[in-house]
């Protein structure tokens, strides 16, 4: 009988890509999740250290001169993250005093967020670095290949938004 808490064994798979063999949809799910890690602003450990945010404050801090007010709500809706990282990010930046919550007219439990003046100076201080590290990134892409690549990412987001939509996902 098989011992389920045993290591499985090891396939021999020395130099195998990763992305061998994958379907193309799963190749491209893979890819994506992997290039926007490595891209991430706020995952870099310098820019961590020279500006003090952390990915999901970053997306949030970002989100907001680029939408105006928003409640948290949308601010999950906007950038695709769950309530509890956007909910743990919001805190980290009213803690630092970058963002505030303001009484929301419509719906009382639900609080606007914006930025402060520290906020959007930080912010405005980041969008340089921001442009330099995403310029470094696609350097080796072609403008057309860019512009390709701008159209086909957001077909497949909006589809992507249509099938979780219809699908409960």
């Amino acid at each position: 009988m098989l011992d389920s808490t045993k290591a499985a064994p090891i396939p021999d798979i020395k130099g195998q890509n990763l992305t061998d063999g994958m379907a193309p949809e799963i190749h491209i799910s893979y890819q994506i999740t992997v290039a926007a890690n490595l891209m991430a602003f706020g995952s870099s450990t310098r820019n961590f250290k020279q500006f003090g945010l952390n990915i999901g404050e970053w997306r949030v801090l970002a989100t907001l001169p680029r939408t105006g007010p928003l409640t948290a709500r949308q601010i999950v809706e906007i950038v695709g993250k769950d309530k509890a990282n956007v909910s743990r990010s919001i805190a980290g930046l009213l803690e630092r005093e970058l963002i505030v919550k303001t009484s929301n007219p419509r719906h009382k439990r639900s609080p606007i967020i914006w930025l402060t003046h520290a906020g959007l100076e930080l912010y405005e201080n980041i969008v340089p670095a921001f442009t330099e590290q995403a310029e470094m990134f696609c350097a080796v892409l072609t403008e057309k290949e860019k512009a390709i690549l701008c159209r086909l990412l957001d077909k497949l987001k909006d589809n992507t938004e249509k099938v979780r939509q219809q699908e409960g996902l």
